[in-house]
Parts: structure tokens; C-alpha cells; sequence
């Protein structure tokens, strides 16, 4: 079976070795491994969430995991071009051990016919940039080139523009001339504020 290559490169970035210590069992007193329990500390922790079923977005999202414990930040991934969601988010849980307990539960849960892939990451594989416009959501490159049009000028930019198409206009009669097309071009400019 085909696995997700950016799931299993997220894997590999996260594992770390687990910490042994040596106890003794009190019936045969051999030595054993066992994990060691790290204490709960006030650190956030973050969950990175696989295979997101269409529909299960920020708010689902937000309720569903808020079940857990108390949610920081929540990034659902999404297109700069489309807006669409890219099939993974991250999760920022206020404490670092919610945030284990959190993606040991939902590893591999069912949910709208998708396995949900959770995976605990540590502080230190944490980008830093994750969480970028966590707040806003993502704005589109449509919506910013829209934006930029429809700006308002200033004074400079007006007087800039009027220029640029009173030129255009000049070498298009020049154009016109040189063809000897008799066709009369009425230029829209314009008014000064």
C-alpha cells in the first residue's frame, strides 16, 4: 500500500527516541525498560492532523479537538491560489501533554470515511512560521491583486496614470496615421480632483 509521501516525511522529522530508565520488578528483580513519564509542564504543544476529510475545517475542527483541552492556535493549511484546503492542518494545545493525549486518541480515528493521521511534534521541530495569519486565514492572491487595483490613488498616482494614457493615445493616432486609417479614437482620462 502507497503511503502519503508528506505524512511519512512529517513522521520522520517528529520521531525521537523514547528515554529508558532502568526499574527493577519487585516479584523476579530483573531489570526492565520502561518509558519514562515526563512530568506535565506548562509548554504548548503542537499536533499535526493528516488526511482531513472535506468539511472538517477551522470551526468543526475547533470544536471537535476543544473536547481535549484548552486550543492556543489552530492552521489549517490551505491553496495561496484557490483558497481550498490542502488536507492537513496543525493543532497548538495550551499544555503539552493534552496535545500527546490528544494525537495518541485520534491517530487513525474514522471520521467522514478518512483515517485521520495525528502526530505529536515536538517544540523543537516546530517551523516557526506555522501559525502565519493563524487569525485571518489565508488571503488569496486574487483578493491582494484586486486589493491593489482598487486602491485609492493619491494625487501623484492620478496625474502618473493620466499621463500613461494620453502617451498610449498619442501612439496609437501615430499608429493609425502611418496605416493611413482615417479612424477617430475618443481617449477616456481621468478628471483631476
Amino acid at each position: 500500500m502507497m503511503k502519503n509521501a508528506f505524512v511519512e516525511n512529517v513522521r520522520r522529522k517528529i520521531k525521537r527516541p523514547t528515554k529508558e530508565i532502568k526499574t527493577f520488578k519487585p516479584n523476579k528483580r530483573k531489570i526492565v525498560k520502561k518509558i519514562k513519564d515526563e512530568p506535565e509542564d506548562s509548554r504548548p504543544g503542537v499536533i499535526y492532523i493528516g488526511h482531513i476529510p472535506h468539511g472538517f475545517y477551522e470551526t468543526e475542527m475547533n470544536e471537535y479537538f476543544s473536547q481535549f483541552g484548552g486550543i492556543r492556535r489552530l492552521r489549517v493549511a490551505r491553496s495561496d491560489k484557490t483558497g481550498r484546503a490542502k488536507g492537513f492542518a496543525f493543532i497548538e494545545f495550551y499544555s503539552e501533554s493534552v496535545a500527546k493525549i490528544a494525537a495518541a486518541a485520534m491517530n487513525n480515528y474514522l471520521f467522514f470515511e478518512k483515517l485521520l493521521k495525528c502526530e505529536f511534534v515536538p517544540a523543537d521541530k516546530v517551523h516557526p512560521n506555522t501559525f502565519n495569519g493563524w487569525q485571518f486565514g489565508n488571503e488569496l492572491s486574487s483578493d491582494m491583486n484586486r486589493n491593489r487595483q482598487n486602491k485609492i490613488k493619491d494625487k501623484e498616482a492620478l496625474i502618473k496614470s493620466k499621463n500613461r494614457r494620453i502617451d498610449r493615445f498619442k501612439k496609437l493616432e501615430s499608429y493609425l496615421a502611418e496605416r493611413e486609417i482615417d479612424f477617430k479614437v475618443k481617449p477616456f482620462l481621468p478628471k483631476d480632483k
